[in-house]
């Protein structure tokens, strides 16, 4: 039996994916997905660049294509790897569920945060009252299930797969910064965040590799993918269906279940995130940076190979 660092023993007759080979081969997974899913419909019509980041065509890219991307995934951990999926993190052992769920409230727990903060601050007003009726409620499900979906496969590729082969070759921070840097270039919209200049880029890209920092530590700590998965998705999910805003630049003007808010009348950019939402703001890195140094206290506490 082999061992890993994170996630345990392993079967015998494995065999290894060299981690220089993963920044090769997560971009694969993923645009993979993209171009397996999104072409089709782009050629038929369904999908254009001008409806793609919109609801209900939006689905296509975060179930469609992020499900085309875990299928991708599956075959190669499966059959040139010869791996089980908990090799990367999707361990189905007692409590797995009770992770998730504690993994889902502390992401509700951490999103409501940064925007009731900026709030308080003065970066949002009241957009609208709301009047919800049951067709309302439907996307909102919807899309509850696709963040779930989208946030699980990145967790299981990036936090689960990725950093796991790093961190099997050159350790455990090798594995974090690694995986961390990769998921920022992936998820940077520098068109979205340029016209805030080079300042808004900056706050965006921090935030980016932050949360990708706070979500490596969360899966070190529990040695599997469910509760980054479950706080991933709650993340993504909170922003747009609870209170009216973008999620990583992506508005979908849906009306939301606790409160409808937007930037408040001469608000700086770096306090309300602007156009790519709550994640552009000063405040979510912040939080992300005082989340990871908890994580990190509590690793070094409890002896981890930090």
């Amino acid at each position: 039996m082999a061992s890993t660092f994170l996630f345990g023993p392993e079967e015998d007759g494995y065999r290894r994916t060299w981690a220089w080979a993963t920044l090769i081969l997560v971009p694969v997974f993923l645009i993979g997905g993209q171009i397996l899913f999104l072409l089709p419909a782009k050629l038929l019509g369904y999908i254009t660049a001008e409806n793609v980041e919109t609801y209900p065509f939006v689905l296509n890219l975060i179930i469609g294509a992020f499900a085309a991307a875990a299928c991708i995934f599956i075959i190669w951990i499966k059959l040139f790897e010869r791996r089980s999926l908990a090799s990367a993190g999707l361990r189905t052992d007692e409590g797995w569920v009770q992770r998730y769920l504690w993994g889902f409230a502390f992401g509700l727990l951490m999103a409501t945060s940064v925007v009731l903060g900026i709030r308080v601050l003065g970066g949002y007003s009241i957009e609208a009252d709301i009047v919800l009726t049951a067709a309302d409620l439907l996307p909102i499900a919807v899309l509850l299930f696709a963040f779930v979906l989208q946030a699980g496969t990145e967790e299981l590729i990036f936090r689960g797969w990725m950093m796991g082969r790093i961190a099997e070759r050159y350790g455990l921070w090798a594995g974090v910064i690694g995986n961390s840097l990769i998921f920022t270039l992936m998820h940077v919209d520098v068109d979205n965040t340029a016209a805030l200049g080079i300042k808004g880029i900056a706050i965006f890209t921090s935030t980016t590799l932050l949360f990708a920092i706070f979500l490596s530590l969360l899966v070190i700590r529990e040695r599997s993918i469910w509760g980054a998965a479950g706080w991933h998705a709650s993340w993504n999910w909170m922003f747009i269906t609870c209170f009216g805003l973008p999620t990583t630049g992506i508005d979908l003007g849906l009306k939301p279940l606790l409160a409808d808010y937007m930037p408040a009348a001469n608000a700086p950019f770096w306090l309300t995130g602007g156009a790519d939402g709550p994640e552009g703001s000063l405040l979510t890195p912040i939080i992300l940076l005082v989340g990871s140094l908890i994580l990190v206290w509590m690793l070094k506490t409890r002896g981890s190979r930090f």
